[in-house]
């Protein structure tokens, strides 16, 4: 196996662990009167403000933004393995690229049409 493929399959897993934590990121509450910070506030003061709703803007928008970055970084890492691939086309080479782009293929297949049949929340 060649050194270049070598790199940009370890690179692919890489942008993999970003795609996962973007993920993760965006699945988290945008509220910052829910968030720990804030917990003591709220609790000594009795007229707090409350926690925002998850429909409200932008809160609402946050999950779709970073589902849109990791579709992005999933599809340039699927760039990345097709341009290996040409420059190296060994059996080894085939086999390790193919399966570190398996979970990016996997996630844009599943993600990317249910992003687009979501509609965007009215503005404002």
């Amino acid at each position: 196996m060649s050194g270049e493929a070598a790199f940009a399959a370890g690179y692919v897993l890489v942008l993999l662990a970003g795609v996962v934590a973007l993920e993760i990121w965006g699945r988290q509450n945008t509220s910052a009167w829910a968030s720990r910070v804030f917990a003591g506030y709220r609790r000594a003061v009795p007229d707090a403000p409350r926690p925002a709703d998850q429909t409200d803007w932008p809160h609402s928008e946050v999950h779709r933004f970073h589902a849109v970055i990791a579709l992005s970084v999933a599809a340039i890492a699927l760039v990345l393995v097709a341009a290996a691939l040409v420059r190296n086309h060994g059996p080894i080479e085939i086999a390790v690229l193919g399966a570190v782009a398996l979970p990016h293929g996997m996630l844009l297949a599943r993600r990317a049409p249910r992003l687009l049949r979501r509609p965007a929340p009215p503005p404002g």
